[in-house]
């Protein structure tokens, strides 16, 4: 009869663990990437999608105000704000691949519910909890692709998310919105934005047949010291043997469980790391929501164009996003992502000043157009991209649920307060607004460049947490 294994026989078939995944190319990792980012494609689709049924909602319901309209849309950031930061501390506790699922059951139940919603308090408490299950499933995304992801690998895949989000989005307005258009000659009838919630329940459950599939994070479970299971699943998925790791399940580091460490993340020894990564994501989503999302409005408001070729602008300016999507991605291993985190937020910054001077010289609506595209491509090649590449990189396994939610908080923070304040910056004082925002993002690439890290450089955080002092086995 064998005994039992020694402390340094674990801690060094742990050790042996994160080396064999951190330094072996998975060849899954496109599916992967996908799955676990499946939630930004349900988000575009939502935003996307919502975004022309405003006017179906309000001739569901004529009785109801236009500002309990709009929230009843808008409440799903609010839901994503408290689901990103719960959802990403239950991460730490209860596994990367329990959140993936729990999250879609709860999408699939609530976007169906939603869909069926007899008045607009439903549909606001359905949406409501949709948004939370994003918010969730969001952080535990990048979460898992940086925990089953070589580590140049997952720089390069978690880069890619700002591309998915603005494919989506294009998907979303060819095959949904324009053959409904076609079907019902009608983007304003009482069905449309019922279609589109039950839709993306179905594509909720779809992700989910395909999720089921996934393992668990084998940083999360070698960490914790469940030796025997990490092993079968590096075996199932790299082929690789490891003779010398023990076949044991043990618990070695059990995860807080008190709200305090809920807020574990926030050390002085990190301030740099938390202010460079949770601005920029502030800064992303609140140049975004503020601006970018009201350039529709703009267009057709100050009718500068028609419905049709706002219809054509407005996909030139998401084709945008798209190339700096990728570009990022294909970057990264190139000049890095603190390079293009400045790069990057100056260019989105310059961008919206260039529309400012649209405004000031009335200049044709087609130096608006360009200069709008220039904002999306600088846009998503800045903080949008590297904010959660960062934070994801500047935590190891034991904390990266909960700074990936915490990251993406702030992303969904400055969308509430851009949603709410935006409209009243375009139709009030358009060139004060855009020129403030203009200050924003090159003040945030100039702080990016004193305070921030080249993820490529930084210590790599999963080997570095393994040297805390375990307890005893």
């Amino acid at each position: 009869m064998s005994s039992s294994p020694g402390k340094d026989q674990i801690q060094n078939g742990i050790k042996e663990i994160y080396n064999t995944v951190l330094s072996t190319k998975n060849i899954t990792a496109r599916y992967i990437a996908i799955l676990a980012l499946a939630s930004l494609w349900l988000d575009a689709y939502d935003f996307a999608s919502m975004s022309f049924a405003t006017a179906s909602l309000e001739n569901t319901f004529p009785n109801v105000s236009s500002l309990l309209i709009s929230f009843s849309i808008g409440v799903i950031d609010l839901g994503a704000l408290f689901g990103a930061i719960i959802g990403g501390w239950l991460n730490d506790r209860i596994g990367r691949r329990n959140m993936f699922i729990l999250n879609m059951i709860l999408f699939i139940f609530m976007a169906i519910l939603g869909g069926f919603s007899t008045n607009i308090y439903e549909l606001t408490v359905f949406r409501g909890l949709l948004g939370f299950a994003l918010g969730a499933d969001t952080a535990t995304g990048f979460t898992y692709i940086f925990e089953y992801l070589e580590r140049e690998q997952r720089l390069f895949w978690s880069n890619l998310w700002q591309l998915q989000w603005y494919i989506m989005y294009l998907v979303t307005i060819g095959f949904i919105l324009l053959p409904f258009y076609f079907i019902e000659h009608s983007l304003t009838t009482p069905i449309l934005w019922r279609v589109i919630m039950i839709v993306g329940g179905v594509i909720a459950a779809v992700i989910l047949g395909f999720r089921s599939k996934i393992p668990e994070s084998v940083l999360w479970l070698a960490y914790q010291g469940k030796l025997a299971t990490a092993k079968k699943i590096i075996k199932k998925t790299y082929g690789i043997d490891l003779p010398n790791v023990p076949d044991v399940d043990v618990f070695i580091r059990p995860v807080g469980k008190g709200v305090k460490s809920a807020f574990s993340i926030f050390k002085a020894s990190k301030w740099r790391e938390l202010v460079y990564s949770f601005n920029g994501n502030f800064e992303q989503g609140f140049i975004f929501y503020t601006f970018g999302f009201y350039i529709p409005y703009i267009l057709l408001a100050l009718k500068l164009v028609g419905p049709l070729a706002s219809l054509e602008a407005l996909s030139i300016l998401y084709t945008g996003g798209i190339i700096g999507g990728y570009l990022t991605a294909w970057l990264t291993p190139r000049i890095g992502t603190k390079s293009q985190y400045v790069i990057g937020a100056v260019g989105e910054g310059t961008s919206v000043g260039l529309i400012a001077l649209t405004y000031i010289l009335h200049l044709p609506v087609q130096y608006f157009v360009f200069f709008s595209f220039l904002f999306f491509f600088f846009h998503v090649i800045g903080p949008a991209s590297q904010g959660m590449t960062s934070i994801n990189t500047f935590f190891g396994t034991a904390e990266r649920g909960t700074a990936a939610g915490w990251g993406y908080s702030w992303v969904k923070l400055a969308a509430l307060i851009g949603l709410l304040i935006g409209l009243a910056g375009v139709k009030i004082n358009p060139i004060g607004m855009t020129l403030g925002l203009a200050a924003y993002g090159i003040a945030t690439g100039i702080l990016g460049l004193f305070i921030g890290y080249d993820t490529r450089k930084y210590k790599l955080e999963d080997i570095a947490e393994l040297t805390e002092k375990p307890q005893k086995v």
